[in-house]
């Protein structure tokens, strides 16, 4: 009988360690990931599109700005800041998606390898 208790007791037990890990990463790990629920966000990843399996165009609203940021494994490289209007224009109409959005800007970028001077053939 005395085994009987010995193991309800290391049942409950494990029960209660199961119950407060659960609870912990339900509620407490976002808590704690995006710190004060209450404080203002402002920097936020709108969206992402994969490229390849390691490398991406990020879209990320800082402030009341909004960029377009490429990531490799290596580098983090500003790619072009895209109109706040083009964005509201995307999402009252939900025709436009991410990729004309850039095809639009796309005329506005600078990349790493253009410079001033043009080199002509």
């Amino acid at each position: 009988m005395e085994y009987v208790l010995v193991y309800l007791k290391l049942f409950g037990s494990l029960a209660l360690v199961l119950v407060l890990a659960y609870g912990t990463v339900r509620y407490l790990l976002p808590y704690l990931q995006h710190g004060s629920m209450l404080q203002s966000r402002r920097l936020e990843v709108i969206e992402r599109l994969a490229l390849a399996p390691r490398s991406s165009l990020y879209l990320v609203k800082a402030g009341s700005r909004y960029f377009v940021v490429g990531l490799t494994p290596t580098t983090i490289a500003y790619l072009t800041e895209i109109d706040a209007a083009d964005l509201q224009q995307a999402e009252a109409g939900a025709a436009a998606a991410f990729s004309s959005i850039l095809q639009r800007s796309k005329t506005k970028a600078v990349f790493p390898w253009q410079t001033g001077d043009k080199h002509e053939e």
